[in-house]
């Protein structure tokens, strides 16, 4: 029996992904996850979505200090690490998403979590850098070397979550079926090109 296909969308900081993504979705009349897995996880764990969205958001160096300095002064939840609490959470979160059926889902580790049970279609989608700091300056309305401070923390912890919990390299084009630069497309023909490549798929 054919594998639920499940569309995952790693992305960097600026480059469109989760518009792309939820575009791709619209489209296909798939169900789109993105914040929703926050509050699922969140709910599941009894943790603030604040939290959860920090969490995933936080370079694994400071993950792992904090799971040093819990074990130290008793931060724990529910007998476990609250960090350890957050990603099972979100774990189950992706899981129970994709249970569902065929769906897209932005970032979370998706690709990986999901690649032995499901078929999955894992997209990255990037940009060049000075493509990026000029949407960010341009939808938070701050300066050059603030879009720059912001691209390089959120990508830096993009990464280090990735490359922690999973087995392939986060934004190495090997770890993913199809990569896409949108500094040629917008975002509009960046989904029509993944629906064109799902639909010419083997």
């Amino acid at each position: 029996m054919a594998k639920t296909q499940i569309i995952t969308i790693g992305r960097r900081c600026g480059s469109g992904g989760r518009i792309i993504g939820r575009t791709l979705a619209e489209k296909l009349g798939l169900p789109f996850y993105d914040k929703e897995l926050i509050t699922a996880a969140a709910k599941e764990s009894g943790l603030c979505d604040k939290f959860m969205e920090n969490f995933e958001e936080t370079p694994t160096a400071s993950l792992l200090y904090s799971l040093v300095m819990n074990a130290q002064q008793g931060g724990f939840y529910m007998g476990k690490p609250i960090e350890l609490v957050a990603y099972e959470a979100q774990i189950n979160a992706v899981r129970e998403a994709a249970a569902k059926g065929p769906c897209v889902i932005v970032g979370r580790c998706a690709d990986y979590i999901l690649k032995d049970d499901y078929d999955v279609v894992s997209v990255f989608i990037t940009a060049s850098k000075s493509f990026r700091a000029a949407r960010v300056m341009e939808m938070d309305n701050i300066s050059e070397k603030e879009a720059n401070a912001k691209l390089a923390r959120i990508d830096k912890a993009r990464a280090s979550y990735h490359n922690y919990h999973a087995e392939t390299k986060w934004g190495a084009s090997d770890s993913y079926e199809l990569c896409i630069s949108t500094d040629k497309l917008s975002y509009e023909a960046a989904a029509d090109l993944i629906e064109n490549y799902i639909k010419s798929r083997k």
